[in-house]
């Protein structure tokens, strides 16, 4: 399966290179259905860019059903989105990079080469018995929102979940709390419970630790708290049940954001609870590449 963000891969220029080498392979190609949809007074990308190429378009949630690994062109942004629905069937992702850093994305769109022992396999139960092909089994969240005796919301994430004030001044109440023992209450800007792979992303930019991939925790980092000598972090065992209660002694409302993306109100009493998710994120590696030199190579493109 091909997932594309059209406002990273312009005019769909890295998609189509990637469709004309997947010519030499006997690889099925599915697309979600969006593309066959006409675009304002546009005529749909299936009639257009993407015409001549042999796709088969479908619901978006039947395609992640049938894919056996999904090619994400995009940001880390766009990674994170697919994860959450790939990693529901168990679908593998490589992600193509077309963002500035690209934690996530395991290749640049001059290295398609590196994907013929994935496009020669001859079924999904053989992509992990390939020489030199690695999978990097990613830990994910599941995040519910608890609102006197029920669940209103609940979603999976890979990178972190945010609790935080909005746009408003004043701080927030946070009372954060580990399988029903008190740890602290700040007041601060919000609070950040990430897992390992989101540890390079909003975590480290609220002063949080970085963290191999390969562990089973969970860290939650407050966000400019007050009367905090240092950043006052603290990682959780992956076993854990993590609850972050609003208190609103200053303001009445708070935001819960999951990836950036998925966004609830939250109002006093209510209980933000995260545990790790029973499902992974897969992504694969196809080169042999450790954590820290990949961490290295990204720090460096940020500083430049």
């Amino acid at each position: 399966m091909i997932c594309v963000n059209p406002n990273k891969d312009k005019e769909l220029t890295n998609t189509k290179k990637l469709l004309d080498y997947f010519r030499k392979f006997n690889v099925k190609v599915i697309m979600s259905d969006i593309f066959k949809r006409p675009y304002f007074d546009n005529p749909p990308l299936s009639d257009t860019l993407l015409s001549g190429y042999e796709i088969e378009f479908m619901p978006e949630y039947a395609a992640f059903k049938k894919a056996d690994v999904c090619i994400v062109f995009g940001g880390d942004g766009t990674i994170l989105k697919i994860a959450k629905k790939a990693s529901q069937s168990g679908a593998y992702i490589i992600g193509m990079n077309m963002g500035r850093i690209g934690y996530l994305a395991e290749l640049e769109i001059g290295e398609l080469s590196l994907l013929d022992p994935v496009l020669n396999a001859g079924s999904a139960e053989d992509i992990e018995n390939i020489e030199n092909v690695f999978v990097d089994r990613r830990m994910m969240l599941k995040c519910e929102i608890i609102r006197g005796a029920g669940t209103v919301f609940s979603s999976l994430a890979l990178n972190e979940v945010v609790i935080s004030k909005g746009a408003v001044s004043r701080m927030a109440g946070l009372r954060l709390k580990c399988d029903d023992k008190n740890i602290t209450t700040y007041r601060a800007d919000g609070i950040v419970i990430s897992t390992p792979t989101g540890s390079t992303a909003y975590c480290m930019s609220a002063g949080g630790p970085i963290i191999d991939p390969g562990l089973d925790c969970i860290c939650a980092v407050p966000v400019c708290p007050y009367m905090c000598l240092n950043s006052g972090a603290v990682i959780f065992s992956g076993s854990s049940v993590i609850e972050v209660e609003f208190k609103a002694d200053k303001i009445n409302e708070a935001f819960c954001t999951v990836d950036g993306k998925s966004t609830k109100s939250i109002y006093d009493g209510d209980i933000v609870r995260i545990t790790k998710a029973p499902i992974e994120t897969k992504l694969l590696r196809l080169k042999d590449t450790d954590f820290y030199t990949r961490l290295n190579e990204k720090m460096n493109l940020a500083n430049n």
